[in-house]
């Protein structure tokens, strides 16, 4: 007997054209939308979200067929819950979160809270950005979040573990994969080349593979490696095929990122898929991951706002453990951490398919006791919005400028690009964001971009700091252990 196929409706995610370089948000939604569509249990029902947005009509004939709705549509999810609340329908939502302290997703959470139904699901990557979320929305249903990472469906077989790195030939190769940026502490990957050159001056090399701060005459580069190139390569962001080459080659992979973004490293999770050793900071999802040998000792600043507005380090690795660590040729262990998801992308398409029952077995993954530690650290401000605003005008409004910042043949354009700029808090970031809307042709497709500036429609500015350890110490010692697992890192 044919199985029965359900409705399921989806934006087909295709990043804008002059986008600098995908990330691994950009990769997550354009497989999601593949993975719905090349499955033979659902019937996929792909829809634009823009054309939902500007036509009641539209959206109406497109979602009442729909029996779920899965958000392939970055931080946007709410406009869903909106469309779903506003036309009377009731299929279920499929959203996630891909970014931890950081406005796109946290203003999600924060749109969808007046419309969610115990039915809808939240999807996590890591069992790190589960209690993160779960600590800063309680009202979040735990059965109703699921730590689920279905893309490893996309992974080649002929990829898993063929790792051979240089063999024993010098130099060895350390390799960054990734954002060449402040917040995922790129500048402590050019001081570790120049540490290591300092007592052996050719033992090594550092090969950053990405977008940002990396080419060679930047002057980051030329500061930090004390204008001595020597032993630095730069590759500019490649295609999937070619990164997959690049694992092969490295020694190690160096994964220092403290961002205010990390919830997951899907650099992690490919390097592990490899067979790549890996050194990595003791954040974010990294602990649950690796083994702790190969987890570096991580350094927090206390006690200084963050906004979450900005992408921004948390803190610092220990350079000279990681150096001491490589000079010696101490075994640092190879990650397993990929197996974590293996069988991922039936448990998601059971979500999608049968709900929140279905996925209850993918929730049951416990967080490190260095990230319940960390998270309960963190002091969040100003997370909610005013408690007079009506959440349907509101909703009203953002989707009337979604629409407006995709039409730029309309009035409606200009004039929402000038109403960003006049409630905006971060000029220089609203500044870039226009002109990157009109010179490149951006669309919500840049997580980051439109999602970000919508907060400056709403006024809505959380921060954060990080308490002192001290300040947690007695609070981490008394509470209860949540899970039986809780023993690493």
């Amino acid at each position: 007997m044919a199985t029965k196929q359900i409705y399921v409706g989806f934006h087909p995610f295709r990043t804008y054209t002059q986008h600098p370089g995908k990330d691994g948000s950009n990769f997550a939604y354009s497989e999601l939308s593949r993975l719905i569509a090349n499955t033979d249990t659902l019937k996929p029902c792909p829809h634009d979200l823009l054309q939902l947005c500007a036509d009641d009509k539209v959206a109406l004939a497109e979602l009442s067929r729909c029996e779920v709705v899965v958000a392939t549509v970055g931080p946007h999810a709410y406009l869903y819950f909106y469309l779903r609340e506003k036309l009377g329908l009731k299929f279920r939502i499929v959203r996630d979160v891909r970014t931890a302290l950081w406005n796109g997703y946290l203003l999600q959470e924060v749109l969808c809270a007046p419309y969610l139904r115990p039915e809808d699901s939240l999807i996590h990557s890591s069992a790190y950005s589960h209690v993160l979320y779960q600590n800063l929305f309680p009202h979040l249903l735990k059965e109703s979040q699921h730590i689920c990472y279905p893309l490893l469906h996309w992974f080649s077989a002929d990829q898993a573990r063929t790792w051979r790195g240089s063999c024993g030939r010098k130099p060895r190769v350390i390799g960054y994969v990734g954002r060449l940026t402040d917040d995922k502490n790129f500048p402590q990957a050019l001081d570790l080349l120049a540490k290591l050159r300092q007592s052996q001056p050719s033992a090594f090399k550092l090969q950053a593979v990405g977008e940002g701060r990396g080419p060679l005459g930047h002057p980051l580069v030329m500061k930090r490696l004390g204008g001595n190139l020597s032993g630095y390569e730069w590759v500019p962001t490649a295609n999937r095929d070619q990164i997959w080459s690049h694992y092969t080659q490295f020694d190690i992979l160096f994964f220092p990122s403290t961002s205010t973004l990390e919830t997951f490293g899907r650099v992690l999770v490919e390097a592990s898929y490899v067979g790549v050793p890996i050194l990595a900071a003791t954040h974010g999802a990294a602990p649950e991951l690796l083994e702790p040998d190969a987890l570096l000792p991580t350094t927090y600043q206390a006690d200084v706002p963050f906004s979450v507005h900005l992408a921004a380090p948390l803190g610092q690795v220990d350079i000279v453990k990681a150096a001491d660590l490589l000079q010696s040729g101490q075994f640092i262990p190879k990650s397993t951490g990929h197996t974590l998801y293996e069988g991922d992308d039936k448990r998601f398409l059971a979500i999608v398919r049968h709900g929140n029952e279905a996925g209850c077995l993918s929730s049951q993954r416990c967080p490190k006791i260095s990230q319940t530690r960390f998270i309960s650290r963190i002091q969040m401000n100003e997370l909610a919005l005013s408690p007079n605003i009506n959440t349907d005008a509101v909703l009203q409004k953002l989707c009337t400028k979604f629409v407006a910042l995709h039409r730029r043949d309309h009035i409606s354009y200009g004039l929402a690009l000038l109403e960003l700029l006049a409630h905006s808090r971060y000029l220089s970031k609203t500044w870039e964001f226009v002109r990157r809307s009109i010179v490149k042709g951006e669309d919500f497709t840049n997580i980051g971009g439109i999602d970000l500036q919508f907060s400056h429609l709403l006024q809505l500015y959380p921060w954060f700091r990080l308490i002192s350890e001290a300040s947690t110490q007695d609070k981490n010692t008394q509470e209860e252990t949540p899970c039986l697992d809780q023993s690493q890192s």
